[in-house]
């Protein structure tokens, strides 16, 4: 669902929309059914307009996702110094992602802080990046516009100009929709989850970078998407919510055997079938003993 912020003016200048229209799109999107909102743009500034607006969509009971809330994510910035605490990206509501390079350090230009909650593969953003290493440290991306469409290769250094559907994404602004791609696909598991928990799930199940736990360069550390489903499906297997796979779990499952009772019913992923049988049996064994992270260690 792409939403547009900024127009073309008559002149041929492109012009930014207002605060107040940005705010707009957050409550339009979720009114039609949005899910997770990538953002990869930053407003430096205090900007309350736009902050009640992520507050409407995210909140619990708000108007995003049947009142589960939206996922908002933003880029945490390419100044390659510290957030600011006022920019959108450092709101409490919102996940903020810095990027790593292909060996899991993070970029020279990625925007640090307290505010960055996790980072993802992202690109180079100089003309040094590009003509030394030819695009290898860039994420490619399809771009249906061809040859009119942002692609630094087409319209500079005249590199892979037969690749006139595909462009190198860079900075940040590449890293964000890949954070905002393994949210989506946790989502595409268990529906049902809150935002907050798809933000427990996204970072805790990151690939811990920098000094252990969070930190201001990396995070929580680098999404994983192979662990952040097994997460989630590990705590699916969690019957008795005490946030690890053991005998009490295996206890319940045992007392609905055979039963269509919703209480037992954990399998196959990633979708249920409606009855507690050997599925469910076989996703508890594949989690036995798996003890997931709690939501009060977050922060």
């Amino acid at each position: 669902m792409p939403i547009r912020r900024s127009c073309v003016m008559a002149d041929g200048y492109e012009a930014e929309v207002t605060a107040a229209d940005t705010a707009s799109a957050f409550r339009w999107a979720a009114a039609n059914g949005a899910d997770i909102l990538s953002n990869s743009w930053l407003f430096s500034d205090p900007l309350h307009i736009i902050h009640s607006a992520i507050v409407d969509v995210t909140q619990l009971g708000g108007m995003g996702r049947d009142g589960k809330g939206c996922v908002v994510v933003f880029s945490s910035g390419n100044s390659g110094g510290r957030m600011s605490s006022s920019s959108i990206a450092g709101y409490a509501e919102v996940i903020s992602v810095g990027a790593t390079d292909h060996d899991d350090v993070g970029w020279y230009y990625s925007s640090y802080g307290s505010e960055l909650d996790i980072v993802a593969p992202g690109g180079g953003i100089s003309d040094e990046d590009v003509l030394a290493n030819m695009a290898k440290d860039y994420l490619w991306t399809t771009d249906i516009t061809g040859i009119a469409g942002s692609s630094e290769l087409h319209f500079v250094y005249g590199v892979y100009t037969d690749m006139l559907d595909y462009s190198a994404h860079g900075g940040t602004s590449s890293a964000c929709p890949v954070a905002a791609g393994v949210a989506a696909l946790i989502l595409s598991v268990e529906p049902n989850l809150t935002n907050d928990e798809v933000r427990h799930f996204l970072t805790r199940s990151a690939k811990d970078l920098g000094d252990p736990g969070k930190d201001d360069y990396y995070g929580w550390g680098r999404v994983d998407a192979r662990a952040a489903l097994d997460m989630v499906l590990a705590k699916r297997a969690d019957l008795n919510n005490d946030w690890k796979v053991d005998l009490k779990d295996f206890a319940m499952l045992a007392h609905f055997w055979k039963t269509s009772a919703a209480e037992g019913d954990i399998g196959p992923p990633p979708r249920l079938d409606g009855f507690v049988d050997v599925h469910d049996v076989i996703l508890m064994g594949q989690y036995w003993m798996a003890e997931i992270p709690e939501p009060a260690q977050d922060r």
